[in-house]
């Protein structure tokens, strides 16, 4: 890396690249800008007259040209205007990332609303995605917690059939996780009935991850030794085992339908391919889970050969202080960031908030 003229140079894969100067820097974000509102290439003469650029159109070609050089803009066509590439929306993104306002448009504040008409988890999942989808004007998206996060609030054991048992878990946020056990021995009403209680004040408080990890074989190790309490542990292991995946929720796909570069054949097929099929989003999730911040994905940086043309903004979201699930949205990579970046950060704080308070 070396300077020359105050500007910094950076030695490149594709050659040599420099720091964008203020004016170059203040003619591209303009320009991103602009191309997300219009959806059209940006030529020079216009361009000049409605940001007030104090420069000549014959300038402001130079400087296009130079930022397309440097792979923040393209041309389309040879006669077009100019266009972000990903490179291009990344500056921008960034750009804004460390300035964008926490308030948001009372359209998106959906704290209120969903907590004062959804107590049932599915449609308080339901609701937001809807309400991203219907704010944004893209595909909102939620990665749902597995039922591993619940947090136990009672558990009751009830006699099926000979030998099998159905455990109901009643969890905080009024989530109810059923299944039926097959014991070796016909066990009483009445037993079932001890065995709830015990379980209900061994286990209330504790989520289900908690309890699968540690609860147990603290139970085990106590002092506790009647034959009642370890058979009543032991069905509960048989209930609680296997491992469970959270869902993926997709809404507004018919928003992108209306999009006209999302119609566009390339475009259109890496769309059809991450809505058919959902583990590219999944991943794009999960791994957003492994973070504590919003994370954004242009294009490209979605690193996966059957997609182009896309872009994911994505936050983890809490319960307590262990990240639970993944909220966003998908659009193109024309996405209006600036009003979409802090809708989801926004949702991701809210849900944090509503999930904990359920979960007390």
């Amino acid at each position: 890396m070396s300077a020359n003229n105050g500007l910094v140079f950076m030695i490149a894969g594709n050659g040599i690249e420099r720091k964008l100067d203020e004016r170059e820097a203040a003619i591209l974000k303009a320009l991103v800008y602009e191309y997300i509102i219009t959806g059209k290439p940006v030529g020079s003469r216009s361009f000049v007259q409605k940001y007030s650029f104090s420069i000549s159109p014959a300038t402001m070609r130079n400087v296009m040209s130079d930022l397309e050089a440097l792979g923040y803009l393209k041309q389309p066509h040879t006669s077009a205007g100019r266009i972000p590439t990903d490179r291009g929306y990344r500056y921008y993104v960034d750009s804004i990332m460390d300035k964008y306002s926490f308030g948001v448009d009372s359209e998106v504040k959906v704290k209120d609303q969903i907590a004062a008409r959804e107590v049932q988890l599915d449609k308080i999942f339901e609701s937001v995605t809807r309400r991203l989808s219907e704010a944004s004007k893209y595909a909102g998206v939620m990665l749902t917690p597995r039922p591993d996060f619940a947090v136990v609030k009672r558990i009751e054991l009830i006699p099926v059939d000979n030998g099998e048992l159905l455990m109901i878990l009643i969890a905080r946020t009024g989530a109810i996780v059923t299944k039926k056990i097959t014991v070796s021995d016909n066990i009483t009403q009445d037993a079932l009935r001890e065995f709830s209680s015990y379980l209900t004040a061994e286990l209330c408080g504790y989520s289900i991850h908690e309890i699968k990890v540690n609860v147990f074989k603290q139970l085990r190790a106590s002092g506790r030794r009647e034959a009642a309490s370890g058979v009543a542990v032991d069905i509960a292991e048989l209930g609680l085992g296997g491992e469970e995946e959270s869902s993926l929720r997709i809404d507004g796909i018919e928003n992108l339908l209306r999009i006209p570069e999302m119609s566009e054949q390339d475009t259109l097929v890496s769309f059809l391919n991450i809505i058919e099929e959902k583990n590219i989003l999944r991943e794009i999730f999960e791994d957003t889970m492994k973070n504590e911040t919003l994370r954004t994905l242009i294009g490209e940086e979605i690193e996966d050969p059957r997609v182009t043309g896309c872009s994911v903004v994505a936050t983890p979201y809490k319960i307590g202080n262990a990240n639970v699930g993944v909220v966003g949205v998908l659009g193109p990579t024309r996405m209006d960031y600036e009003k979409v970046v802090p809708m989801v950060d926004y949702t991701g704080r809210i849900m944090s908030d509503l999930l904990t308070k359920m979960s007390r």
